[in-house]
């Protein structure tokens, strides 16, 4: 990986940088040819045909002075705070907290995968510079809780030095193998107790669909202003390839089975579980509307006669079947852990069967039932009682869709996702006490493509951030 010079950024809480000296641009224009290169060479000459630089005239500098006004401009308009129509009332004892997802691009992938990166201006792809740009969004988003995606091992040091004065705490989860990147959660400990968390593992051995080195982390909280409210944050990075959307669901269902085990508070008076309020935001590596999006947001899907690996409706073709993960792992279709099931309080921590877990697995002695079909596994649908709802809304194909990252083209695969309900029973739900108040505005698709490409002068990932703020009111018992 090329690296070129440093612009001598300070960290500050405004995301707005200073402006480019003429000196660097002339460095850049010279290595650049003057171009300023897309993330795809598929797609390069269909994306620039219609970007603001096709038509550019001027000299090579002078393209790179409006490249970069450009940026800066959409810095400063399209990352916002909006605030939601429907007004919450705070109530005092009430707490107001901010949580920020962001998948920060680890330096060891972008240097593994260069090419991905040689349509880029190579300026802007230096560790020191993106690490003044991460810095300084957070800074200006200043969340409580700060989930990260491709955090590199080696890094973390070196982040909670710059985010000292935040006063965090930090849980890491690095990736199952050799990849040097993982998850981390932040959370500042004059605001927030950890009762608990988990790492997640999806790797399982000899689990065809669970053969990925994808992460996780769980984290249960104590409000320390109120500690009878209690919050559920999770974050994680789901597997890349697009052609095996089955992967990425068994990465759900293992998930959401964690979920249920550490989010779980006890039973209402029907029976029905009742669980923490809960925040599960990352990049899950998918679209809107998706099959795993559609289980995670209506907490149903039938996947029996979907494509085998893509999971979508293909009348006549090759359909999925009962079958996505083999009953010795003990996670039922309700995407719940089997040794659960008759758990009544959350003080009853059991084991799994899951390998690596972090509590240690339960060995399961085969028996005659797995043989035969059981109500709890392989009927070919799933569900889940978390009633997730997405902070950002998903415009697709209208000029308002927003967009997280390029891939070929300006799409949402990054999410934040919260408990705006809780079941009461079968068929009834009630308002949470988890509310949103705004979000950080992403950029819309046509937004995305004046910013051009990202990381760049004024993003330090190839990711955008997300953010939400939240009201977590005082706990009320649902009426039944």
């Amino acid at each position: 990986m090329t690296r070129l010079l440093r612009y001598p950024f300070t960290c500050s809480a405004l995301l707005q940088a200073p402006p480019f000296p003429p000196s660097l641009a002339r460095t850049a224009a010279s290595q650049q040819g003057g171009s300023f290169k897309r993330m795809s060479r598929a797609n390069s000459l269909q994306q620039q045909s219609s970007s603001p630089e096709s038509s550019a005239g001027g000299s090579p500098v002078n393209r790179i002075f409006q490249r970069y006004a450009r940026q800066k401009k959409m810095s400063e308009t399209c990352r916002k705070w909006k605030t939601l129509p429907s007004a919450v009332r705070r109530d005092p004892d009430d707490v107001q907290f901010t949580l920020m997802s962001y998948n920060m691009l680890a330096q060891d992938l972008l240097e593994m995968h260069e090419d991905l990166y040689d349509q880029h201006d190579q300026v802007t792809l230096s560790w020191p510079h993106r690490y003044d740009r991460l810095l300084a969004e957070i800074n200006l988003v200043r969340p409580d809780i700060l989930c990260l995606q491709e955090m590199q091992d080696n890094h973390k040091d070196q982040f909670s030095s710059g985010l000292a004065n935040f006063r965090y705490e930090m849980i890491f989860k690095k990736r199952t193998g050799e990849k040097t990147d993982g998850c981390a959660i932040y959370y500042r400990r004059d605001m927030f107790e950890l009762v608990d968390y988990h790492d997640v593992e999806y790797y399982q051995p000899s689990v065809k669909r669970l053969d990925r080195e994808n992460v996780a982390i769980i984290a249960k909280f104590r409000v320390k202003s109120n500690p009878s409210q209690c919050l559920v944050v999770a974050t994680t990075h789901l597997l890349y390839n697009p052609r095996r959307q089955d992967i990425r669901l068994a990465q759900v269902q293992v998930l959401l089975a964690e979920l249920d085990r550490l989010a779980f508070l006890s039973r209402m008076e029907n029976g029905t579980p009742r669980y923490a309020p809960t925040i599960l935001c990352g990049d899950f590596n998918l679209q809107p509307y998706t099959a795993p999006y559609v289980l995670l947001t209506t907490g149903f899907l039938q996947y029996e006669n979907l494509s085998t690996n893509t999971l979508e409706p293909i009348p006549g073709g090759s359909s999925f079947g009962k079958v996505l993960l083999p009953k010795k792992l003990g996670i039922t279709d309700d995407c719940r852990h089997e040794t659960h099931l008759d758990r009544m309080e959350e003080e009853e921590e059991k084991s799994t069967r899951l390998h690596h877990s972090s509590k240690e697995p339960k060995a399961r002695t085969p028996s005659p039932d797995d043989e035969q079909n059981s109500p709890y596994f392989n009927q070919g649908a799933l569900k889940h009682r978390f009633k997730f709802t997405s902070a950002y809304r998903h415009n697709i194909g209208d000029e308002t869709q927003e967009a997280t990252t390029f891939q070929g083209q300006w799409i949402t695969v990054d999410y934040l996702f919260y408990t705006k309900f809780q079941c009461t029973n079968e068929n009834r739900l009630t308002e949470n006490n988890l509310k949103l108040i705004a979000t950080y505005a992403l950029p819309t698709v046509k937004q995305a493509r004046e910013i051009y490409t990202i990381p760049n002068m004024y993003f330090g990932s190839d990711h955008f951030a997300l953010a939400g703020r939240f009201l977590l009111k005082a706990h009320k018992e649902p009426s039944l």
